[in-house]
């Protein structure tokens, strides 16, 4: 991989809490519950901030790139960020698809699929979900996502699911 040297921001955010993050459901398409909204009009405020006195006012406006999922809660998030920047949604950058527990809770996962539990929780990096994918196949998945981020030569905006961020960036 060639690095690019060029220096600007690359900005990681989950996106805001969803129906199924509430209640603790694994996949699915649910829109922002009430606080999911607030936190994505947080996020606006951030980056509104950012451009009057942080990393972005060194850029202009048109060279910000954002990049996000096709699902719901993600698109919904990034349209509170109001920088006159079309986000990007891509499919590649979905949440895990649980297949067959998509829409469970990890409750009912353990009641229906009790197999499905006891393997994913001995090899989480490797388990794939029955008709589902598993995390290395999302590895493999967002590659192409990071060489064009790497190609962009002015900030990057992205929004996704809290599996690709780091455990200490999230709240």
């Amino acid at each position: 991989m060639n690095l690019n040297p060029i220096r600007r921001p690359i900005y990681f955010s989950r996106h805001g809490q969803s129906e199924y993050n509430k209640e603790n459901r694994v996949g699915g398409d649910s829109d922002l519950t009430e606080s999911g909204v607030k936190y994505a009009e947080m996020l606006n405020l951030f980056f509104q901030q950012e451009v009057r006195s942080g990393e972005l006012k060194h850029f202009d406006k048109s060279s910000i790139r954002m990049f996000t999922s096709t699902l719901v809660r993600a698109v919904h998030t990034t349209s509170k960020i109001k920088l006159g920047v079309k986000p990007m949604s891509l499919k590649i950058l979905d949440e895990i698809n649980t297949g067959l527990c998509d829409g469970l809770t990890y409750d009912e996962i353990r009641e229906k699929y009790p197999l499905v539990d006891k393997e994913r929780k001995e090899d989480k990096l490797r388990y794939r979900y029955p008709r589902g994918e598993s995390y290395l196949d999302i590895i493999h998945r967002i590659e192409p996502v990071i060489f064009e981020i790497e190609r962009c030569r002015g900030p990057v905006i992205v929004v996704l699911f809290s599996l690709l961020l780091p455990p200490d960036c999230l709240p």
